[in-house]
């Protein structure tokens, strides 16, 4: 699998830069009331992002090469086409569904700033609310657009998943669990349904404005024969602690302390006193009255208070 992350990187670089540029001319070749101010603030957002998208990229970048390299790997799951081209199509409805709301919010904003230039700034403020209002535009055809694209690329993408430590990498797109502006809030093993195969669903939360979180999960399926793998790696990385059936318990215990007696020690590493893995010695005492465990140490029994001889 090829990272592409790295390409995504640079063209966020260049167009920062062109923006940085763009800040220039506005300043120094435009008059600031004719629409070289607002040019100039324009340029400096998208400047910004630019940046912060390439920073984003560049984590993106770095996870995806260590988890391609094999380190950490919790489980490498590989899907037929019929399969990843039903994710692909679930994933696009979610991503369609959250760009909407993003709009209304971002919009929301636009529209605020060019009424306020439109009422305080005169005539001057008209050529700014026109720019902002082609920023607008341009937002809301990114925010259609984007989800169609995603979609293509996931189908042309490799139909395989790799879980990590630091991260996942699903249809050709890589999720750091830390990085620049995101960050993972949770994982979760859903059993299958009538409609959904089961799914590991690793939950986001994504820093897209200044006070703007946006949370996303992404679902991934998991193969038949999987099931047991997945809910371990959900267990885990949620700090669920499993009790290892593997691990091998104590056959015997002390009679004295009750602290496991490890085979072949003649005597309990708790208390001192012989214990029943020393063949002969220390062999559990039982009341000749009552039936009840006496202690090898016991004087009397503590059931029914027979004196033992």
């Amino acid at each position: 699998m090829e990272n592409h992350q790295w390409k995504r990187v640079y063209i966020s670089l260049i167009l920062s830069g062109i923006f940085f540029i763009l800040i220039v001319y506005a300043m120094t070749g435009m008059d600031c009331m004719s629409g070289g101010c607002a040019v100039a603030f324009t340029s400096l957002f998208l400047m910004i992002s630019s940046f912060a998208v390439a920073l984003l990229f560049l984590t993106y970048a770095w996870t995806m090469d260590e988890i391609l390299s094999g380190k950490s790997l919790l489980a490498h799951w590989v899907y037929p086409a019929g399969e990843a081209q039903i994710s692909a199509e679930r994933e696009f409805k979610d991503y369609r569904e959250t760009n909407r709301g993003l709009l209304f919010v971002v919009g929301g904003f636009l529209v605020i700033a060019m009424i306020i230039m439109v009422v305080f700034a005169g005539e001057d403020g008209i050529a700014t609310a026109a720019i902002l209002f082609g920023v607008l535009i341009i937002v809301a055809i990114v925010s259609v657009i984007a989800p169609r694209l995603e979609y293509k690329r996931a189908l042309k993408a490799s139909h395989e998943a790799y879980i990590t430590d630091n991260g996942i990498i699903y249809e050709g797109s890589v999720y750091p669990f830390r990085s620049f502006l995101m960050r993972m809030d949770g994982v979760s093993y859903e059993k299958e349904t009538a409609k959904l195969p089961p799914l590991l669903v690793f939950s986001f939360i994504q820093l897209v404005g200044l006070y703007i979180l946006r949370p996303f999960a992404i679902s991934i399926p998991v193969p038949p024969g999987e099931e047991e793998k997945a809910r371990r790696i959900a267990n885990r990385m949620s700090g669920v602690v499993e009790e290892d059936e593997t691990t091998p318990v104590p056959s015997n215990v002390c009679n004295s302390c009750g602290a496991p007696a490890l085979p072949g020690n003649p005597y309990c590493e708790s208390c001192g006193v012989k214990t029943t893995s020393d063949p002969g010695a220390g062999s559990p005492v039982i009341c000749p009255v009552c039936g009840s465990n006496l202690k090898p140490d016991a004087k009397f029994c503590g059931s029914c208070g027979y004196k033992k001889q």
